[in-house]
């Protein structure tokens, strides 16, 4: 069942409330595997299909996923297509009806309810009706036929709607004023239409006419209810998770009475029943900081299974353990499902032993390729995972190997990359530059067999955990030394002595996330670079560092509080001073270097428009070719005229997300004007096209073992 205490909080702290030790993060696990929405196929005994939300591919620049397995959460695939959302996701719920109809739900934190028709294929909103979009509260589904079934919606601000799946449109059925929180439906409503709620202070209504008519049965249990289960059969059998225990009524909510022996005394943030309770007795629950307990004789004692799950420090307490659910075939399959901060973990003997199923294994977060790429092949691989690190290729991409020696491990923890990248115009062999995880930056001139890693220091007055995001190379590197990391906690750090003494820049926001970094080509004349964060905000340095300024509050228009910006400058800047930003709500230009801006108003890229990356081609002064990823909707070819605005917009990616592949990231060849060849990554695959991306091939996949 959900835990209703939503991932609001959990969105806003999750990613830097790291656990620290000696200074080098430290993880539960790794990979970091927050599961933000569970959903369950009625038939997984033999589809073994899931659904959860996920957090993206590079952890903290990125929105959240979809994902889908099909064999019981051993391997999982994205679910992009016409999934646009900006907001993170707070459930997933799939038709009682799977088998036949293919429809599944997610919900949103701003963007409201997404529905798909085709297994999680292709998306579209679902949201007429609807006067709140921040879903914070649940989505619970009781099958009312063969085909057909009603949706209950909680929002978060106290209301209740319902919609059934021949309806067009939400209905309210209580208002705000009823403070609606939780609610839940009965296995068996099809026969008795029966749907019980509770209020953010424990008020329980209940309706046995499938919503229209309710009654209030006051606060029974005299605790705050987090979650709530409702018993197969006649007598419809209620079960509470609250902050005094687990509580319990056989006449339907009328006197509850305490069932929590051998329970810690602490509060029951999740509860489910089993499909079968009539002949097993079978309940679980978790507590505040335990996981899972189960009764099997209707809640009259309890038995701790340790899950495997651990409490992570990182979110709400209540967010800890998010979602306890049960196959809908568990008396067959004895199958028990657990998300978690820390992960997902599933029971296939009735909750008694747990595995954790690994969510994010292998995922590639950042490409860099070689400057003289059109001749060595040369790419390497950040790689976020448990064999994580730095992975080299020299033929496109096909082919890997490790490529992180030098970095240090003392701990044995996973070394999981973040970003890589090349110095441009370097004298000599091509110039890695890498960063992980913690606040390690590494510098190679061998493409990954050796590394000199240098640790960015700390900053006891703000935090002594460093965790950068991203990071831009000054184009003269070779004079200058100059980088800049944009960082979760510490805002800018810049560096002119190529990675030994690091220092905080002044003016630029600690906090939120740096989400990009761009510097000027001409850097080493007009000492310009440009920043953006995850408020929406855009800022300009012009003097190598020393002072910033936010540009463009009164033109850059986001929606929301939050969005995952990027920075595009022109090749031609010194001439042209064309900027490009990425929010979302559309592309932004700049043609005077970042003084004024103006929405790109083209329909597939503008305005509403949910933009991931964008990039110059490296011969844009001759080709005017800029490439674009719209998240849920494809890879754009852009035509820019001679100062910077739209002639024409070609989807190269339409073929790519029809398959499910959206990029995480893509890069150009440095000789794209010669070889035309662009290489993206999407989780653990590397996708290449060699004629400007119109077509594309697989080139390789899983670079870690």
């Amino acid at each position: 069942m959900q835990n209703n205490i939503r991932w609001q909080i959990a969105a806003m702290i999750a990613c830097f409330l790291i656990l620290g030790f000696m200074g080098i993060a430290t993880y539960t696990h790794s990979p970091h595997d927050q599961v933000r929405g569970l959903g369950i196929s009625p038939n997984f005994a033999n589809d073994k299909t899931l659904f959860i939300a996920a957090e993206g591919e590079q952890t903290s620049t990125n929105y959240e996923d979809i994902l889908r397995s099909t064999d019981g959460g051993a391997t999982w695939i994205k679910l992009p297509r016409g999934m646009d959302n900006r907001s993170d996701f707070s459930a997933i719920r799939v038709s009682p009806n799977f088998s036949n109809d293919n429809t599944v739900f997610a919900t949103t934190l701003g963007d409201g309810v997404y529905q798909s028709l085709n297994r999680g294929n292709s998306w579209q909103l679902f949201n007429t009706g609807l006067a709140n979009k921040y879903i914070q509260g649940n989505l619970v589904i009781a099958k009312t036929g063969s085909k057909d079934y009603e949706l209950f919606l909680v929002p978060g601000h106290g209301e209740l709607y319902r919609r059934s799946s021949s309806e067009t449109s939400w209905t309210e059925l209580l208002s705000s004023a009823a403070g609606v929180n939780i609610v839940a439906v009965s296995p068996d409503f099809a026969l008795n239409t029966t749907i019980m709620t509770a209020s953010r202070d424990g008020n329980l209504q209940i309706s046995i006419d499938g919503g229209n008519i309710w009654i209030n049965k006051g606060n029974p249990a005299g605790a705050t209810a987090y979650d709530i289960a409702i018993a197969p059969g006649p007598t419809r059998e209620i079960f509470l998770a609250t902050s005094n225990g687990v509580f319990y009524s056989n006449n339907l909510g009328s006197t509850f009475i305490n069932r929590s022996t051998n329970l810690p005394v602490e509060t029951i943030n999740n509860i489910a029943v089993s499909p079968n309770y009539l002949i097993d007795g079978t309940v679980f629950c978790t507590t505040k900081t335990k996981a899972v307990y189960k009764s099997t004789n209707r809640g009259n004692n309890w038995v701790l299974h340790d899950s495997g799950a651990v409490i992570t420090g990182q979110t709400n307490a209540l967010n800890e353990f998010s979602e306890l659910q049960i196959s809908n075939t568990f008396s067959t399959d004895q199958t028990v499902f657990l998300s978690a901060f820390d992960g997902l973990f599933i029971s296939k003997n009735g909750g008694i032993t747990w595995i954790e199923r690994q969510t994010r294994e292998n995922l590639i977060t950042s490409l860099a390729l070689s400057p003289h790429f059109m001749n060595d092949q040369r790419i390497i691989a950040a790689v976020y995972n448990s064999e994580g690190g730095f992975y080299t290729s020299g033929d496109k991409g096909a082919t890997w190997s490790l490529s992180s020696t030098g970095w240090p491990n003392s701990l044995g923890l996973p070394l999981s990359g973040v970003d890589v990248d090349f110095v441009q115009n370097y004298a000599g062999l091509p110039l890695a530059v890498a960063t992980n995880i913690g606040r390690k930056i590494g510098f190679s001139s061998n493409f990954g067999e050796s590394w000199n890693v240098f640790t960015v220091p700390e900053f006891p007055h703000i935090s002594t955990l460093v965790y950068i995001n991203v990071f831009a190379l000054s184009p003269a590197f070779d004079q200058d030394q100059e980088i800049y990391a944009g960082t979760r906690q510490h805002g800018i750090l810049h560096t002119t002595d190529g990675g030994i003494n690091w220092r905080i820049v002044p003016d630029f926001p600690l906090s939120p996330h740096v989400t990009s970094l761009s510097v000027s080509p001409n850097y080493a004349n007009d000492e310009t670079a440009f920043a953006a964060n995850r408020s929406g905000q855009v800022w300009r340095t012009d003097n190598g560092g020393e002072s910033w300024s936010r540009i463009g509050s009164d033109s850059i228009v986001i929606n929301g509080s939050q969005s995952y910006m990027w920075i595009a400058i022109s090749p031609g800047f010194s001439t042209d001073r064309l900027i490009l930003v990425g929010t979302n709500n559309g592309i932004y230009r700049s043609g005077d270097g970042g003084n004024s801006w103006q929405p790109l108003r083209h329909a597939k890229i503008g305005p509403s428009k949910v933009i991931h990356q964008i990039e110059f081609s490296p011969s844009f002064n001759e080709d005017r070719t800029v490439f674009v990823t719209v998240r849920g909707k494809g890879l754009y070819r852009l035509s820019l005229d001679n100062v910077g605005w739209v002639r024409s917009v070609q989807n190269v990616g339409a073929s790519l997300l029809s398959k499910n592949i959206q990029f995480v990231e893509f890069r150009m060849s440095p000789d794209f004007k010669q070889d035309s060849t662009l290489i993206g990554a999407s989780r653990n695959k590397l996708y290449i096209s060699i004629d400007g991306g119109l077509i594309w091939m697989l080139t390789g996949s899983s670079p870690a073992p």
